[in-house]
């Protein structure tokens, strides 16, 4: 009953499949890039220490999202499960762009992912 409980609640969306889904998409929110990256440890105790995000107990890996839509651009970063589930579809970070320049765009994911590989994602400001 609890396992069946635990992957209700940390299934219920599944980002990954979305991010995978939204990368062949021709017209509206188009997904440029995507990874899939592990949480680290400090970054896990922060994350579960968090008053503003507590609904993510069961959250072991990141997935960063760059998408492209009209005249703005968005980096999107969710806490997921080993298997891209989710148990909200709002990412916990969103970083905006108002205008078209994808190189800008591809500068900041690597920024990001790079923080994410180091450990060090809830202490950087984008």
């Amino acid at each position: 009953m609890r396992k069946r409980l635990k992957k209700k609640l940390e299934n219920r969306y599944n980002a990954l499949n979305e991010a995978k889904r939204q990368r062949f998409k021709r017209k509206g929110n188009r997904c440029i890039k995507y990874e899939f990256l592990p949480v680290g440890e400090k970054d896990k105790y922060a994350l579960n220490n968090d008053e503003i995000t507590p609904e993510y107990p069961y959250a072991t890996h990141w997935l960063i999202e760059a998408f492209d839509w009209k005249h703005t651009a968005q980096i999107r970063v969710f806490p997921c499960s080993k298997n891209g589930g989710t148990t909200s579809n709002s990412p916990v970070q969103m970083i905006i762009f108002n205008d078209e320049n994808v190189k800008q765009v591809l500068n900041t994911f690597k920024k990001v992912v790079e923080d994410m590989k180091s450990d060090r994602f809830w202490q950087t400001i984008y």
